[in-house]
């Protein structure tokens, strides 16, 4: 009988170190992507709620962005948009994710934006970059087709911050 004690305890101690193994994260695996919305005024763009999709791997955080209505009275071609979008750190601070890609778009529709990238750490705890009143600070900036355009964040994200 002492032998299949010693022998049970082993097998629970064992499993229990392997179940832990299993459930701890890699610090290179990516995180889950995370989708929230928040509303943008874009100037003469109008008003529209973002979708941003992020996710991260190995520090580097990538968003999509999805406007709910048109941003350019003219169609946009694949890859014309440069943007950085803004967002604030909960601890203080800044990140900025650039890049230059998006989707072909009709005049007047729905445009997505991304991947845009930025460095990321394990933790950051990211939501829209609201800028004070009278700020010349950006939340969103846009060049379409050469043309300059800056959003301000009016919303906070729902259903609440993108954690890394």
């Amino acid at each position: 009988m002492r032998h299949i004690i010693k022998a049970s305890t082993v097998t629970t101690a064992v499993l229990f170190a392997g179940g832990v193994a299993l459930a701890t994260p890699s610090a290179a695996a990516p995180t889950a992507a995370q989708t929230v919305t928040a509303s943008y005024d874009c100037g003469s763009y109008g008003v529209s709620d973002l979708t941003i999709e992020a996710s991260a791997a190995n520090g580097t955080g990538s968003v999509k962005i999805s406007t709910s209505g048109g941003l350019a009275p003219v169609d946009i071609p694949a890859n014309s948009i440069t943007a950085t979008l803004r967002l604030e750190r909960a601890g203080g601070g800044t990140v900025d994710f650039t890049g230059t890609a998006n989707d072909a778009a009709a005049a007047g529709q729905p445009v997505t934006i991304g991947a845009l990238t930025g460095a990321v750490s394990a933790g950051d705890s990211l939501d829209s970059y609201i800028p004070a009143a009278g700020s010349s600070d950006a939340s969103l900036s846009l060049n379409i087709l050469g043309t300059d355009n800056t959003c301000k964040a009016v919303s906070k994200q729902t259903p609440g911050p993108i954690v890394f």
